[in-house]
């Protein structure tokens, strides 16, 4: 179900001209199921995601997108999963490092005219990776939250 989800998240990417929203949100699934299962279970349903949307749409910004950046940020997550300061940093310096690998095979397949990549949207673009971060910190929060809320042990 989870997998279903993220390839419904991308398919709505991919039809709004490469939301680049939508993309984020359709990593979160893998994430919950970080959480909630394992690191075998999230690898499997990334890759039965990625397998699809290569299947269904080809190589779009948004699939190059999550395959690069968003997909195995959340899977490389699980292994960094610690709070704290340190591990926010190292996180986020992770998923700059993913950000910057996406930025150059994205520009390999649609060229980007590199007169609009100033500083300020290098910022940008980290600031939106660092909300990015804090994004998914708080869904795998709330998400745990709600399944130890609402499980059946309670009843």
């Amino acid at each position: 179900m989870y997998a279903a989800f993220s390839v419904v998240l991308l398919s709505i990417s991919v039809s709004l001209g490469d939301d680049p929203f939508t993309l984020m949100l359709a990593s979160l699934p893998i994430a919950f199921l970080l959480d909630q299962f394992d690191v075998k279970t999230a690898v499997t349903s990334y890759s039965t995601v990625l397998f699809l949307t290569f299947a269904l749409f080809g190589f779009r910004a948004s699939v190059i997108g999550f395959a690069i950046l968003f997909g195995p940020y959340t899977v490389i997550r699980g292994f960094v999963s610690k709070r704290g300061f340190l591990y926010m940093m190292v996180r986020w310096s992770v998923l700059t490092l993913l950000g910057f690998g996406a930025y150059e095979v994205i520009n390999l397949f649609a060229r980007i005219d590199e007169e609009y990549f100033k500083l300020a949207s290098i910022i940008l673009l980290l600031l939106s990776l660092f909300l990015y971060e804090r994004l998914v910190e708080y869904a795998v929060i709330w998400h745990r939250r709600f399944f130890k809320r609402f499980s059946n042990k309670a009843r």
